[in-house]
């Protein structure tokens, strides 16, 4: 049963949290891209720069096709490099493995990047590397599989998932790539009527949101995909370790082309479009287990309204962040935050001329990075303004940080490790302390205000709490170990 109805109290008691936690935009960056059309596709390296990639100067007709830009941003968002594709050029996708970054995408004929030649003399698709100064190391084409809408995501071991599409967008292909480009797994999803819209790779399993529109039924290996009585099929389907389909999800969609999937150590998070009855769409965000159990299921907030245009969703240590046009204008986007059980934290705004589809979210060591164009002053939730220089549309970034809590000195931005259960508790709660560093943990018990109303420390390993003398409501709890390292996790007392 879906969990639409949103009380006062809880918003406020939200509203609470987020402020307990210090989320805020600390910084927004405009670059001189001018003309600018999108920001097509954005990601960062363990160092927390930045690369964004898009094309500008192009007709406004979709999918964008012309000249492309590949941007390396400063973790204080200061332009460290630019690289140019010349050409018909649409960029799918970027990901960064290692100290280099992969990027996917289509050509209508050859360009070059930076200068070298490449590409092949007909519509094709596109896998190449760069290093870290932008250098490129290989590319390697397919005029075969040249359909738009290519997705790429990071595995472990320097692995890569990557999803395209066949010539004129019928069937799809999933295949595990590794640091070289050479193909270690693949898989071919047929058929007019199925799209594959996003992708996520955890623990070796490749996990896809998709879409289905019939005649009859979609399927893989032992997966059946049925089309529902009305309108579409929005899917989410795993993938073993050996590329054998393992479960799917099914729910009823208009036109799932905007559906998000991410994995990580807390499930799978999928977000699309549904249809529900009489004929209403609403915005679902669902966690799943690694076994196809859904965990939970979440509404967007009630005026976040139809479809949301080219939303993108990622996740940063405990939370789950969606960046969403929030309108049928130019001037309204929302970054959406829970924590990693759909807790809705809050939202924060951005106001001002941008554009009608939504831009790019990533996560990274201090909360998400945001990016998408704008003609205009941008106003970021009251808290900062980035102002328009022009001309045309420009891409801009802007992070989203966790200050340190009330009371917490040095703290980081978290880290989902830490175990409380039960949860929601009555009198005791548990506590799994991360086994990092050695000696005392130090633990803190925080109100929605912010006032510490538990400190103490503890060991490394189990402990146990007695919480019957505070009240009802919603608790931060922030571990810092003795090497300085910070966790955090949401208690739930009644």
């Amino acid at each position: 049963m879906r969990r639409y109805t949103k009380f006062p109290v809880y918003f406020l008691l939200q509203f609470l949290l987020l402020q307990a936690f210090g989320q805020q935009f600390d910084r927004a960056d405009s670059y001189a891209v001018d003309n600018s059309n999108e920001v097509a596709a954005l990601t960062t390296d363990a160092n927390n720069n930045a690369y964004m990639a898009g094309v500008y100067g192009a007709s406004q007709f979709l999918p964008y096709t012309g000249d492309c830009y590949l941007l390396k941003a400063s973790p204080a968002g200061m332009v460290i490099w630019t690289r140019y594709f010349t050409g018909l050029v649409q960029i799918g996708d970027i990901v960064v493995s290692g100290d280099q970054v992969l990027i996917v995408g289509q050509a209508n004929g050859n360009f070059s990047y930076d200068g070298v030649a490449c590409g092949l003399p007909a519509y094709h698709m596109f896998t190449m590397k760069v290093d870290s100064s932008g250098n490129l190391l290989w590319i390697k084409t397919d005029d075969t599989r040249n359909g738009s809408g290519s997705n790429l995501v990071a595995g472990e071991n320097g692995k890569i998932a990557v999803n395209y599409k066949g010539i004129s967008n019928i069937d799809n292909y999933i295949e595990i790539m590794d640091s070289e480009g050479v193909v270690l797994q693949s898989k071919q999803i047929a058929g007019h009527y199925a799209n594959i819209v996003d992708i996520a790779y955890y623990d070796d399993r490749v996990y896809l949101n998709g879409g289905f529109n019939g005649p009859d039924s979609l399927v893989i290996d032992d997966i059946v995909i049925y089309q529902p009585d009305v309108e579409h099929a929005a899917f989410v389907l795993a993938l073993d370790d050996d590329f054998i389909a393992e479960w799917a999800s099914v729910d009823t969609t208009i036109n799932n082309r905007d559906g998000r999937i991410v994995a990580g150590e807390e499930g799978v998070y999928a977000y699309f479009s549904a249809l529900e009855p009489p004929f209403t769409i609403v915005n679902v965000l669902k966690k799943f287990s690694f076994d196809g159990q859904m965990i939970r299921e979440e509404a967007l907030p009630f005026f976040t309204t139809g479809i949301t245009l080219y939303p993108d969703m990622a996740l940063a240590p405990g939370l789950v962040g969606l960046y969403v046009n929030n309108d049928f204008g130019f001037n309204n986007h929302e970054v959406i935050l829970y924590d990693a059980d759909l807790n809705l934290l809050g939202e924060m705004s951005v106001q001002g001329l941008s554009d009608l589809y939504s831009g790019q979210i990533t996560g990274c060591d201090v909360g998400f990075l945001i990016s998408h164009v704008h003609s205009g002053d941008l106003n970021f939730n009251n808290e900062i303004t980035l102002s328009y220089a022009g001309p045309e549309k420009r891409p801009y970034l802007s992070r989203v940080s966790f200050a340190e809590p009330t009371g917490i000195a040095g703290a980081g931005p978290g880290n989902h490790r830490l175990l409380c259960y039960p949860d929601p508790a009555d009198d005791l709660v548990n506590l799994v302390l991360p086994d990092s560093g050695t000696g005392l943990a130090d633990v803190m018990i925080l109100d929605i205000s912010g006032k510490t109303v538990f400190h103490a420390g503890l060991p490394l390993g189990h402990s146990s709490i007695n919480v019957s003398h505070l009240p009802a409501g919603i608790y931060p709890v922030v571990v810092k170990s003795a090497d300085n390292k910070v966790f955090r996790k949401k208690l739930v007392i009644r």
